[in-house]
């Protein structure tokens, strides 16, 4: 694979193909109110796609199982488990998104369905998948939004079954963004026009449920999700340095700031699941 974490690949001046899957993205300033948020060049985000993988081998798909996609959008993530071999199905409210994601399936010969669904109340069967991923959803519904979303996940997880969480953390986003500000305002700019990429109050608001690990197990636990493990992947933002590895994964405390993601695997209950009140 041409280029590293710390050597990208240069920017290309056209999209390629499956770049949605190979981790391409437009160069932007959607950090920057009111900037030229279109550039018509096009890098790969490695960092994007160790990410994106460090989430997958949590859920670690594999043949024979059958795995929920929780807000598949265009089904990047059904796809990447699909061709782990398993049997994948998603849920989302764009059509346009879902008619994407079923067409790709197809592409690629992978055996599921994503549905034009709401998640929080959804057709499948109870105790029915090996295991669910929320990946890149979550900070696009509310925190009152995300209550009813895991408990429709824990009614339709085998017991026992876990639910991987990929979501930015507004704790690392919030940390960054002082900085930005701070650098802005020594360089005698509006501190102000700086913000979340995506966020409340930029020029294009997706993220409007962004979260931290504090609420994020809040609405696990009062979602019925007893056991849940917090996983930290490395910074490398700044290069791969022993001492940014060890702050933004070992260091209690300072490691909940330095995280760019959350990544939870929440399981369902065994002894609740089969002996219910």
């Amino acid at each position: 694979m041409p280029g590293t974490l710390l050597n990208p690949p240069p920017p290309r001046d056209r999209y390629p193909e499956d770049g949605w899957l190979k981790g391409y993205f437009y160069l932007n300033d959607t950090d920057v109110r009111g900037a030229d948020h279109k550039h018509g060049k096009c890098r790969k985000n490695l960092d994007f796609l160790r990410l994106k993988d460090f989430a997958l081998h949590l859920l670690n798909p594999r043949p024979g199982q059958q795995i929920f996609d929780m807000g598949c959008a265009d089904g990047a993530m059904m796809i990447y488990c699909g061709l782990q071999g398993a049997a994948v199905y998603g849920a989302d409210l764009d059509p346009k998104q879902v008619e994407k994601a079923n067409g790709n399936l197809r592409r690629f010969g992978i055996t599921g369905e994503a549905r034009c669904a709401d998640v929080r109340k959804l057709d499948f069967p109870d105790n029915h998948f090996d295991a669910a991923i929320s990946g890149d959803f979550l900070e696009h519904i509310t925190d009152a939004e995300k209550l009813p979303a895991f408990q429709e996940a824990l009614r339709v997880l085998k017991p026992g079954a876990p639910l991987v969480i990929k979501t930015p953390n507004l704790a690392y986003l919030e940390l960054a963004l002082g900085f930005k500000r701070l650098r802005g305002l020594l360089r005698f700019q509006n501190p102000m026009r700086y913000c979340i990429s995506q966020g409340p109050g930029s020029d294009d608001p997706q993220h409007i449920g962004l979260t931290t690990k504090r609420r994020l197990t809040r609405t696990l636990l009062s979602a019925g999700f007893l056991n849940y493990r917090f996983y930290y992947a490395p910074l490398r933002r700044f290069g791969d340095g022993a001492l940014m590895e060890f702050l933004s994964t070992e260091a209690w405390g300072i490691r909940n700031y330095l995280s760019e993601e959350l990544f939870c695997v929440a399981f369902k209950p065994i002894g609740l699941s089969h002996f219910p009140d």
